[in-house]
């Protein structure tokens, strides 16, 4: 009786374990593609005329509507920063500077309890080097105040890249500093069980287990 019930309980066990790992995968996978769909709905607000609510003043260089009092931007972006790995937003770029604000931030995107934002590169055009942020293992080239930037700006649907170390203002014409970029996502503590949402300048979005997909 006492080996059959030891039995019985490491079998539970290893199979209690399975489906945690299982669930733990699901979920991962739904958080990549969330953040993938993310990049498309600023694409999207980017190439079109999305209206944003705020006052004249903070509109900088985008077109105000008095009447609405929306702040038509010329470009949106996604901001992601070490400073908060468990969350990210969207952003309209009201003052045509490439960079997130306080003030321009459209919506705040949270993961689920438990998973974090654990690192994210962009690839340098002329060196193939990777700028990375990699969470608490090590600052990475980026360092501690690292950030990413990606963004898109009328009437281009291609995506530029901006970090704390090189800023952009997307404008037309001439290279890209950076070529691609890459945010990976892991479940606390497993290194091993990780998805990566990559995005390149043609726009192209993809997610994948790997890094740069």
């Amino acid at each position: 009786m006492l080996v059959v019930m030891t039995i019985m309980m490491i079998i539970t066990t290893v199979l209690l374990f399975k489906q945690s790992r299982f669930d733990s995968s699901t979920v991962l996978r739904s958080l990549a593609y969330g953040v993938a769909l993310s990049v498309r709905q600023a694409q999207v607000y980017g190439t079109s005329v999305v209206g944003t609510s705020t006052t004249q003043v903070a509109c900088g260089s985008g077109s105000y509507n008095v009447a609405t009092g929306n702040c038509y931007a010329s470009a949106y972006g996604l901001y992601f920063s070490a400073a908060n790995p468990t969350s990210y937003v969207i952003f309209a770029d009201l003052n045509n500077d490439g960079q997130w604000s306080a003030n321009e931030t459209v919506k705040t995107f949270s993961l689920s309890t438990g998973y974090t934002i654990s690192d994210f590169c962009a690839k340098e055009s002329a060196t193939g080097i990777n700028d990375c942020w990699v969470g608490g293992r090590a600052p990475g080239l980026l360092g501690a105040s690292a950030s990413l930037t990606i963004m898109f700006k009328r009437p281009n649907p291609d995506a530029c890249f901006a970090t704390n170390l090189k800023t952009t203002t997307c404008s037309s014409g001439g290279s890209p500093f950076y070529s691609s970029a890459y945010i990976q996502l892991e479940s606390n503590g497993d290194t091993a069980n990780a998805k990566s949402v990559s995005v390149t300048v043609p726009g192209e979005v993809s997610v994948c287990a790997t890094t740069g997909c």
